[in-house]
């Protein structure tokens, strides 16, 4: 069986299921697909999927830029990772969710990146928020 790694470099893509909750709510736990590009070139809000020092292979966005070092969190998280360009594998150029694919370049995409990037101090309080009204929903709905 070739690795993502092995894929990429091959093929130049990479098609996978999502696993985890770090990409929610953009991304489902083994509900969603990805189609992740071979790529050098990075902007912010891109979702890219890199290896970490132990080897995990995760998949999070772009939040800005340290010189060549990229600053990148989950849009479920909260810690901000340096991550280097080496350790980029590619980028996440589609995915899909119920059958249904959706670009980078979609235009509700787009807004959703840039708007979930921009709350990025607040989504604490607004996850907090969220948690109180879907408990009080549960509870006496």
């Amino acid at each position: 069986m070739n690795s993502p790694s092995q894929l990429l470099n091959t093929h130049g893509y990479y098609c996978s299921t999502v696993h985890g909750y770090s990409m929610y709510p953009l991304l489902f736990d083994h509900k969603d697909s990805v189609y992740i590009e071979k790529a050098k070139e990075f902007k912010k809000y891109d979702v890219v999927l890199f290896k970490r020092k132990s080897g995990q292979l995760v998949l999070h966005r772009i939040v800005g830029f340290d010189g060549d070092t990229l600053l990148i969190c989950g849009d479920n998280e909260f810690k901000i990772e340096k991550v280097k360009k080496e350790q980029v594998l590619g980028k996440m150029t589609e995915f899909s969710r119920k059958n249904k694919e959706y670009t980078v370049n979609n235009f509700w995409y787009k807004l959703y990146s840039k708007v979930w990037c921009f709350s990025f101090p607040t989504k604490r309080v607004l996850r907090k928020i969220y948690t109180v009204i879907n408990r009080n929903k549960n509870n006496y709905g």
